[in-house]
This record gives structure tokens, C-alpha cells and sequence, in this order.
């Protein structure tokens, strides 16, 4: 079980791969992950979701008043620098335990932020890495727990909110000896890991956590698929992350 400071850790090195990738890449390149963005526009969202996520934890709401990216490379570089900075150094000095404006399940800490921040910033270096016809590999601990951050976080979230109803199907995940199942809102037996599920994918944990995130499809030669296929699809193809 990854803990704050290897959350911390993980973050930091991340967040240093990507500016780098800011100060020598190609700004106007097309992000094949998130279709009509460039890699500008990726530099702007990851930035002002740093800004994000420090107000949430120092000022314990979410209506952070953040600094828009400058123009011109440089500037740009040094603005995203400036933004992953603060919020190492705002977690660095942060007690994981200390109450902070999350919107994971209660209770809500401080530690959300180091989780969540250390998997945006890991699948955005994927995205920004793709962008520049380069490959930045998912630490395979890192991932195992993005799928468990999808799977008891995200998928619940989205149904609660209404943003997609309840499963009709259920699809189980498996990496090794780890296993998921997506299954209804999300809650209950039906979601325990020892559930029956109608389809299985099984394979490395970080093909698997792009799938759920939309970054690889069930063609991925690492990943294997069993029983109904149909729905396998079904499940994969519904909101269940933002």
C-alpha cells in the first residue's frame, strides 16, 4: 500500500519529467489522448490543476482564483514550474491527516490530494510524453493503485453524481494477484472483489489503468479479455471517470 510520502515522491518526479518535457517540446503538438488539445493546452490544464488543488488543501474550498499561463515557451515552462512547486512544497508541509476540501469519499483529508495529484500529474507525463512521439512508462505499483482509485473513488463518484447510471453489467479487473469488479453505482457486494462478474480483463496494471482512463483500447496485445464481450464494451464505454 503506497503511503503519503511515496505519493509525494512519485509526484515530484513527475511533475519535473513534465516541465522538462514544457521546456524542449513542441507546444502546438496534437495530444492523441485528448482529442482537440495540443500540448499547450495540456500545460494549462495540469498547471492550473496544481493552483487547484493547493487553494483546496491551504484555503479548504474550491474556489481557487488561479494564475492563467503566460505566453511564449520560457515563460510557460517557468509558470508550470512555479505551480508544481507550490504544491509539492505545500504537501511536503502538510499533515496527510489534516482536514482539506476533497471531493473523495469522508473522511476528507489532505491525504486525497496526494494521491489524486501524484495520478494526474502520472497520466498527464503519459499524455504529454505520447504528444512528443516519446514513452514515459507507469510505475506498475503507481498504476495498481489507479485502478483501485478508479474502481472505489472515480466509478462511485460518477454515479452519484449522475453523470452515468448504474452499471447493467458488471466487468471484472485483474493484475496479478489484485482484482476489481465495476459493477452497479459502485457499492456493495455486488462491487466486492470477490464478485462474479460477466467479463474479465486481466493483464500488466498499466495498460489497464489507460484503458479506464481512455488512453488504450481492449486491442492492447498486453491486455486479455474473457466472457461476454459485449459486456466488457458496455462497461468501458460508460462515464465511469470524468
Amino acid at each position: 500500500m503506497l503511503t503519503a510520502p511515496d505519493f509525494l515522491n512519485h509526484l515530484d518526479t513527475s511533475t519535473r519529467q513534465f516541465a522538462d518535457l514544457v521546456a524542449t517540446g513542441d507546444l502546438e503538438a496534437s495530444v492523441p489522448s485528448c482529442p482537440g488539445w495540443t500540448f499547450k493546452d495540456l500545460v494549462a490544464h495540469l498547471g492550473e490543476v496544481h493552483q487547484w488543488a493547493v487553494h483546496a488543501i491551504v484555503a479548504g474550498n474550491p474556489d481557487a482564483q488561479t494564475i492563467p499561463e503566460p505566453s511564449g515557451q520560457v515563460a510557460l515552462a517557468e509558470w508550470y514550474r512555479d505551480a508544481a512547486a507550490a504544491l509539492v512544497s505545500t504537501l511536503q508541509k502538510s499533515d496527510p491527516l489534516a482536514p482539506a476540501w476533497a471531493f473523495g469519499p469522508k473522511p476528507r483529508t489532505t491525504s486525497f490530494w496526494f494521491r489524486r495529484q501524484a495520478h494526474e500529474t502520472t497520466i498527464h507525463l503519459w499524455d504529454a510524453a505520447t504528444s512528443q512521439s516519446t514513452i514515459k512508462p507507469i510505475d506498475p505499483v503507481l498504476a495498481l493503485d489507479g485502478i483501485d482509485e478508479v474502481a472505489t473513488m472515480f466509478f462511485p463518484r460518477q454515479v452519484r453524481l449522475g453523470r452515468t447510471p448504474p452499471l447493467e453489467h458488471t466487468l471484472a479487473l485483474e493484475s496479478g494477484p489484485s482484482r476489481w469488479v465495476l459493477a452497479g453505482d459502485g457499492t456493495g457486494p455486488a462491487s466486492a472483489t470477490g464478485a462474479p462478474a460477466e467479463a474479465t480483463i486481466s493483464g500488466p496494471a498499466e495498460p489497464l489503468l489507460l484503458l479506464l482512463w481512455g488512453r488504450t483500447s481492449l486491442e492492447d496485445v498486453r491486455l486479455t479479455a474473457s466472457g461476454d464481450e459485449t459486456a466488457a464494451h458496455t462497461v468501458l464505454n460508460a462515464a465511469i471517470t470524468p
